[in-house]
């Protein structure tokens, strides 16, 4: 059954006329609070969307037609919301206030931004929410528009851009009113917010600290150095001398450990490290004061203050743990534990 038109009448805006600029609480995230906090939260939402596993392949925008308070466009969502739920939606969803039809002021309607995963067409989508807004208004009071992402401009990821504003002029961005609509929205949000395969769904907590991993990950990137490791046929083994081996790494700082431990995993480097020859080229033949230096190594940099070295054990290393029960370095492949070697 469609909505009822309400007559023509005043509504209050939905948007701020005067903003700040800057933030009174710097570092404040907020859609509403100034164009710095905005900038702010738009720029957290880019971090989650980057790092959750779930790659959407719809676009689809809602505009609302007709001018609508509030009270009544929050009420409109929760049903219709509920309704694509329902359907099997998968979604974030951003609401923004229209423009014009020049494109310059804000025109007091609203529309949404849906970023979808689904196994239907287009067209089949364009049906479904279509038939969903029906229910509460009627077609006249709304468009629907879905597409694809176009690869050629960079796809999902360029868009997220977009989606977000992120880079809007501060003169272009319209904020929401305080205490008013909501910018952001999730539809099935276990299916949405999942781990890198899609497979399995997460918190925001732990996006948000694939985030930081995510952020220290490209700065770091930028610090990598690969060093060739020659490769030599294993001769007798001989034993360690666990005491000059201590008191060597007693006498290196963490960063230059850390190198160590990269270069004999054959990860990069990161700290510019003079890598010694008899690391990369004797050692090679003794595999086991080999694993006995890279033990030390990792019992000494996991006992580190270096918060670069402990997020580049989670990036680089995450792979390996020490085991206490067999006190070795183990490793994990195909989901099972095996000795490291």
């Amino acid at each position: 059954m469609s909505r009822v038109a309400p007559k023509k009448r005043d509504i209050a805006l939905l948007y701020q006329t005067h903003r700040s600029l800057e933030s009174k609480r710097p570092g404040k995230r907020s859609n509403y609070e100034s164009v710095e906090s905005y900038h702010l939260e738009a720029l957290h939402e880019y971090g989650r969307l980057i790092v959750t596993g779930t790659i959407p392949n719809h676009i689809v925008q809602v505009n609302y037609v007709t001018k609508m308070p509030q009270e009544e466009i929050q009420a409109l969502w929760t049903k219709q919301s509920r309704r694509l739920r329902n359907a099997g939606v998968v979604a974030r969803v951003g609401l923004e206030i229209t423009r014009d039809k020049w494109k310059q002021r804000p025109a007091n309607k609203v529309h949404y931004h849906f970023v979808a995963q689904d196994d239907r067409t287009h067209e089949e989508m364009k049906e479904l929410f279509v038939a969903v807004f029906r229910l509460e208004m009627d077609q006249s009071e709304f468009k629907v528009h879905v597409s694809p992402f176009k690869e050629e401009l960079g796809g999902w990821e360029k868009y997220i851009e977009y989606f977000l504003k992120l880079w809007e002029d501060d003169d272009a961005l319209i904020l929401l009113l305080k205490g008013g609509l909501r910018r952001y929205y999730t539809i099935n949000k276990d299916k949405f917010w999942t781990e890198p395969n899609g497979r399995y769904s997460r918190t925001l907590e732990s996006i948000d600290e694939e985030m930081r991993l995510y952020a220290i990950a490209q700065r770091l990137k930028e610090q990598e150095k690969l060093i060739p490791v020659k490769r030599r046929p294993f001769e007798k083994p001989s034993p360690t001398d666990d005491g000059a081996m201590k008191m060597m790494l007693c006498k290196e700082k963490d960063e230059t450990l850390y190198d160590w431990f990269a270069t004999l995993r054959r990860k990069p480097t990161l700290f510019s490290t003079d890598i010694p020859d008899w690391l990369t080229n004797t050692l090679q033949s003794q595999w086991q004061k080999r694993l006995d230096l890279l033990e030390a190594l990792y019992d000494r940099l996991t006992d580190t203050n270096n918060m670069d070295i402990i997020f580049a054990l989670k990036i680089y290393h995450g792979d390996i743990m020490y085991d206490t029960t067999s006190k070795r370095l183990v490793s994990f492949r195909d989901g099972k534990i095996h000795p490291y070697l």
